[in-house]
């Protein structure tokens, strides 16, 4: 008991500072009483614990029995109903903008299509009225002709026309499907402005792509100065083309701005460049003068942004389609002779090998 007494006086911090250091020298060399300590203070902690739950249980039962049950019962329904009455109140008003949201977007979209459309119709129009005029020129330029050339195409200058490059020194001409679908006789003329009948034989849809074949006895062969490039043109690299677009060969510059085509098109680039309606087919060139695409078409809604697909998918499709021997010996030794040439005689050694393709329905 005496021991108790000590052990509770050295828990309560009742003893003096000498008494403490000789009892705590008693724990350090007894592991008995140590042990006892250590029992000591855990009942005490626990008759704590059980002293504060009594107390606060005690409290409790006061309150309850203070508390007015039925009184806060009925405030406690009321509350709850004014509560249902605002969230069905805030969900009507929340259904409403929505639909009012709805209603708004949906009459802004209609007013953007119809807009969009009013534009694109008289973006339509306009390109009619400028192939028109291109056509009358051409005719005029046919009548010069029909007076200076032997080879020549009919005086009619055509329904439309683009453009196309030669890919073998034999006749063989690639150029956009769109620009010769459904027509009824083809032909394409040289810088010179001599024409020869052309008919297709190989066309990719997927790729917009045709293969055209000069069909005139009167044609020359000669072999090309350029090769398709099969690697794939880096982002940034600068790039030209020769095209058709009015009735003389036009030149434009720029840079590829993507890898890929139209909607992610993997066989084709986007490329920053000037086109225009008569540009579709013509060959997209690097530096070294080599081919790295066909200009397929243009994005609508921007200046400057064109599409072409790339020289390596054109290239698989040569190999696959049906060619004749000189053909394919031709394109198995077929090296660029213009790296390291000047801009202006890579064009001017160029433009023997670029057509105006001349479309009649």
């Amino acid at each position: 008991m005496n021991l108790l007494r000590e052990i509770e006086r050295y828990l309560d911090g009742e003893m003096s500072g000498q008494e403490k250091a000789v009892f705590e020298e008693l724990r350090k060399n007894n592991p008995q009483i140590d042990r006892q300590v250590e029992e000591q203070a855990l009942f005490l902690q626990q008759l704590q614990h059980f002293g504060q739950r009594q107390s606060l249980k005690a409290k409790m039962d006061h309150l309850h029995r203070q508390l007015d049950m039925p009184t806060l019962r009925k405030q406690a329904q009321e509350e709850n109903l004014a509560a249902k009455r605002v969230t069905i109140r805030r969900r009507t008003i929340t259904n409403l903008a929505a639909a009012a949201c709805i209603a708004l977007v949906t009459s802004l979209s209609t007013i953007a299509v119809l807009q969009n459309a009013a534009k694109n119709k008289s973006t339509a129009q306009y390109e009619d009225v400028r192939r028109v005029l291109n056509n009358i020129q051409r005719s005029q330029n046919a009548l010069i002709n029909d007076i200076n050339n032997k080879n020549r195409a009919p005086v009619n200058p055509g329904t439309y026309g683009g453009t196309g490059f030669a890919v073998s020194g034999n006749g063989y001409i690639v150029t956009n499907y769109h620009v010769v679908a459904g027509a009824d006789s083809v032909y394409v003329q040289n810088n010179k402005g001599e024409a020869f009948k052309a008919v297709s034989v190989f066309e990719d849809i997927s790729s917009d792509l045709a293969v055209l074949k000069i069909a005139d006895s009167t044609f020359k062969s000669q072999p090309l100065p350029y090769a398709l490039k099969p690697q794939n043109a880096r982002l940034g690299e600068e790039v030209f083309t020769m095209g058709f677009p009015r009735d003389e060969i036009v030149y434009g510059k720029g840079y590829i701005s993507a890898k890929t085509g139209f909607n992610g098109d993997t066989t084709a680039y986007q490329v920053s460049i000037p086109v225009n309606p008569g540009n579709s087919g013509a060959p997209l060139l690097d530096n070294q003068g080599d081919v790295v695409g066909i200009v397929t078409g243009k994005q609508t809604t921007s200046d400057g942004i064109a599409f072409a697909v790339k020289s390596a998918h054109l290239k698989r499709l040569l190999d696959e389609m049906p060619k004749d021997k000189g053909m394919k010996k031709e394109m198995a030794r077929n090296k660029s002779h213009l790296e390291g040439v000047n801009r202006i005689d890579q064009i001017r050694k160029l433009e023997e090998f670029v057509y105006m393709v001349k479309v009649y329905n």
